[in-house]
């Protein structure tokens, strides 16, 4: 049990080092969301895509990935969907051996100000560094300190947002056929409503348990030194490793209707670990961008539409 009184994390670990985030140029996207059909009602389970902006090389970054561990073992996990998406901040300290050509077309289109950055659905009014207000520090019992999320926090974090729907009109069901190297996505879509609006669809292979050294200059992960070090064997989790297309490729309006079942097979190429490990990610976004909603399956399973 924790003890009543927790201080911010950032106010202990990170501020104290003078760092919040690896910062970049861009400033926040101020795209619109797309209003035409209610997106928020549908016979269809709703889920939220969490998109981890991260890199081996960013010091700051394993609070993003303490997170979305910390938020997997919430009552929330299965409205979640969090997704890694490595790119390279500073290759002279390390060159990030996970990050995939045209990366750099999704960081310039959430107009990424810092890293780490976690997009929410790719919702533009959402700051990528925001996550951090939720953690918390504090003794258990045996007086150590421990780190976590703060729950209640999060909770008014997403419905400011209103991240979490009634449902969605868009059914996702997932099948897969992976193999090492290469493989494929067969990506199916069902609506409830006459949504007749374009469209868009990303895929992304994950795969989980992939080691390699993490730089980490917050107290987590049992940095006690109060400075930056190489966390070796650190690892990481839901690690994209291919991807369709990081914006999405196109659905025609005329395939978006009630009457409808959308079909589309995605073939991947990529180099995975251990198939075991690997799951696959299917998001549905509007013409803007903004994502709808999405589903995950296990590699070579089957992930039927999920209705609420």
């Amino acid at each position: 049990m924790f003890k009543k009184k927790f201080l911010p994390v950032l106010l202990l670990g990170i501020a104290s080092l003078g760092i919040v985030s690896c910062s970049d140029s861009d400033d926040s996207n101020d795209q619109p969301q797309n209003t035409e059909v209610d997106f928020t009602k549908g016979e269809y389970k709703q889920k939220v895509l969490v998109e981890d902006i991260t890199s081996a090389s960013c010091m700051v970054c394993p609070l993003a990935s303490f997170t979305t561990e910390e938020l997997a073992k919430s009552e929330y996990a299965d409205k979640l969907i969090p997704v890694a998406i490595h790119d390279d901040y500073n290759i002279d300290y390390v060159k990030d051996p996970f990050v995939l050509p045209k990366v750099r077309d999704l960081v310039r289109v959430l107009k990424l100000n810092g890293y780490p950055f976690m997009s929410w659905n790719r919702n533009p009014s959402i700051q990528g560094q925001l996550f951090q207000n939720w953690l918390r520090q504090g003794k258990n019992d045996a007086g150590e300190t421990q780190f976590f999320v703060d729950i209640n926090l999060f909770k008014n974090f997403y419905t400011k947002y209103k991240l979490f729907n009634e449902g969605s009109p868009i059914g996702i069901k997932i099948e897969s056929n992976l193999a090492a190297t290469s493989g494929k996505v067969d990506v199916s879509l069902k609506f409830s409503q006459n949504i007749s609006q374009e469209l868009k669809y990303v895929v992304y292979l994950l795969e989980d348990g992939l080691e390699f050294k993490q730089l980490n200059s917050s107290p987590l992960y049992g940095n006690t030194t109060g400075k930056a070090r190489w966390e070796e064997n650190f690892v990481h989790d839901h690690v994209v490793r291919a991807t369709n297309n990081f914006l999405g490729d196109v659905i025609a309006s005329d395939q978006t209707k009630s009457s409808n079942e959308y079909k589309n097979t995605v073939n991947l190429s990529y180099e995975l670990k251990d198939v075991s490990k690997a799951s696959v990610v299917v998001a549905v976004l509007d013409s803007k961008g903004n994502v709808l909603n999405v589903q995950k399956a296990k590699a070579n399973t089957t992930q039927d539409y999920e209705k609420k």
